[in-house]
């Protein structure tokens, strides 16, 4: 399998995983940052609301899965504001069918209902 293929079959998309944020970067740093191996299209840090700071993880988000693949394999490892980055890709999530029913219990067979 070829390994373009190969990222492919995995479900690669645009958009990154970015994990080892330091407390002091912004979101156009990160931004900027990434932006050397193409259009960013979206910068995120997710902050906790109750303290009022980063989490210290985010996400960044590619106009193409090629930029993206590009900018995992440069930026993985390398310092940000005096930290060291871990990006991966963003895996799709599952998405379950909200319109079945749970089972609580075996169904019942014919022969059991008549009882």
């Amino acid at each position: 399998m070829a390994a373009a293929q190969l990222v492919s079959y995995r479900g690669f998309t645009s958009k990154l995983f970015v994990k080892g944020v330091s407390f002091s970067t912004t979101e156009e740093m990160l931004a900027d940052a990434f932006s050397q191996f193409g259009q960013v299209t979206e910068a995120t840090i997710i902050t906790d609301k109750g303290k009022n700071r980063s989490k210290c993880y985010g996400f960044v988000t590619f106009s193409t899965k090629e930029e993206a693949q590009n900018a995992l394999t440069e930026m993985n490892g390398k310092l940000l504001d005096g930290r060291v980055l871990f990006v991966d890709n963003v895996r799709p999530s599952r998405r379950y069918n909200t319109d079945v029913p749970l089972a609580r219990q075996p169904p019942q067979s014919a022969e059991d209902s008549r009882h």
